[in-house]
């Protein structure tokens, strides 16, 4: 199961899951503060707090000695049998990949698997796919601890989306293919995709025109720096060939979405239970994604959702789903990030940037969260994804061009987002496929 109640003593206000959250049921973490729309200003990690950290000490702890009582009670609800009790949630997480081991290896002590969609047997003791030596029953368990089981911060975190896109103009390139911008325009006239979100906002490296009076939010380098970086993307046979990394522009767009919260809390994204980043050529149903989300469970220190399976960073830029902590711990974090905890250039000897190149948007954000202490689940079912090998056709599997097929975005409801569709006819057949299944 993803989650489970527990109920036992505690002389600790703060474990109570209603205890200390907003009124869509989020932790209370204020907006990161900044001086300026390019940077965000330093702040204390509302974690590292001492109440916060006695909190979660006293979470883990009690859900680590309460998993063989769970186990033997069959997964039912536990009660004391006394009226002085409080009760908790507890749901299911994932380690950070740099605490789990490799597929195939003995995970007894790390208790997870670096890949997406493998998993730490308590038969076999191995990081498998599939449980190779099932038990008695023939079927396999995972092994738990306290850090992939942990409490659940409140029963309905709500639903209510901040969803964003950006238009990176001034890429290195000028593909035949970039219909970003009208595929935006046409989107937002027909007010569907991220125009259909409770909030929404679109981010450029240049300021243009969405619809008569309404443009970008344009977003700019700090003062001696730039945006197109040294290194460009490698051309591999897919999308995106001799583009600049992304990372230093999303940096400034995080920044900007920070600072948007710090003038005006009611517009900005922490007005909203989540945070959405959609690319432009991603056809996009909020409505679907709202109904998962009513039902995903939230943790302390917020939530990120990995969707590519079989692979060891399962975080991919096309739609990126974000709890409103999980964003604000990223928007407090990001310039350390950026300048001294993640290796994303490679200048400290990173395996990933020294042979693959620098990190694009997507993967600094999941390692630069995963660090500072965000949790992470995962739903590969979320995304119809060309760039996600395992999302692919089986007869599609090498075509890093493949393009999902308009029928499948009508048929597949549980679906919320196809990639890549580059092209308005391919866009607009897919969304119209939905809208008339709807």
């Amino acid at each position: 199961p993803d989650s489970f109640s527990i109920h036992c003593w505690t002389g600790f206000a703060m474990l109570n899951p209603q205890h200390g959250t907003d009124e869509e049921g989020e932790p209370v973490v204020s907006p990161p503060d900044t001086e300026s729309p390019t940077a965000t200003a330093p702040t204390k990690p509302w974690h590292s707090h001492k109440w916060a950290w006695a909190a979660a000490t006293m979470a883990s702890f009690t859900a680590a000695t309460l998993l063989a009582a769970y186990s033997s009670a069959g997964g039912k609800m536990l009660r004391t049998k006394t009226d002085a009790v409080q009760a908790f949630e507890v749901m299911k997480v994932r380690k950070p990949h740099h605490m789990c081991s490799k597929i195939g290896e003995h995970c007894g002590t790390t208790h997870c698997c670096q890949t997406t969609n493998t998993y730490c047997w308590k038969e076999t003791g191995l990081c498998e796919e599939k449980c190779s030596a099932p038990g008695a029953s023939g079927h396999c368990t995972e092994i738990e601890d306290g850090e992939t089981l942990v409490p659940v911060h409140n029963d309905s975190p709500g639903s209510s989306l901040f969803c964003f896109s950006v238009y990176f103009k001034n890429k290195g390139m000028s593909d035949a293919d970039d219909w970003a911008l009208d595929l935006l325009r046409t989107t937002l006239r027909r007010g569907t995709g991220i125009f259909s979100c409770d909030l929404w906002r679109v981010y450029s490296d240049s300021t243009e025109d969405l619809r008569p009076g309404l443009r970008t939010v344009q977003v700019y380098p700090p003062a001696g720096e730039t945006f197109a970086t040294q290194q460009r993307r490698k051309c591999n046979g897919g999308w995106g060939c001799n583009h600049y990394h992304d990372t230093p522009f999303f940096r400034q767009v995080w920044n900007k979405i920070a600072s948007e919260a710090s003038v005006d809390v009611a517009n900005s994204y922490y007005s909203k239970s989540w945070m959405i980043k959609v690319d432009p050529d991603v056809v996009f149903f909020p409505w679907r994604l709202k109904g998962k989300l009513a039902q995903q469970k939230v943790p302390e220190n917020g939530v990120y959702i990995e969707h590519c399976k079989k692979v060891e960073y399962g975080f991919f830029g096309s739609l990126e789903v974000f709890s409103k902590t999980a964003a604000t711990i990223l928007f407090q974090n990001v310039e350390n990030c950026y300048k001294h905890d993640v290796d994303w250039k490679g200048e400290r000897g990173d395996k990933i940037a020294s042979s693959f190149g620098w990190y694009d948007e997507d993967l600094f954000a999941q390692i630069c969260m995963d660090l500072h202490g965000v949790k992470k689940v995962w739903d590969f079912d979320l995304v119809t994804d060309s760039t996600c090998k395992d999302s692919r056709p089986w007869n599609q599997k090498s075509n890093l061009k493949w393009v999902p097929e308009s029928y499948t975005c009508g048929v597949q409801h549980h679906v919320v987002a196809y990639k890549a569709l580059k092209l308005p006819s391919e866009y607009f057949a897919c969304l119209d496929t939905a809208t008339k299944q709807r």
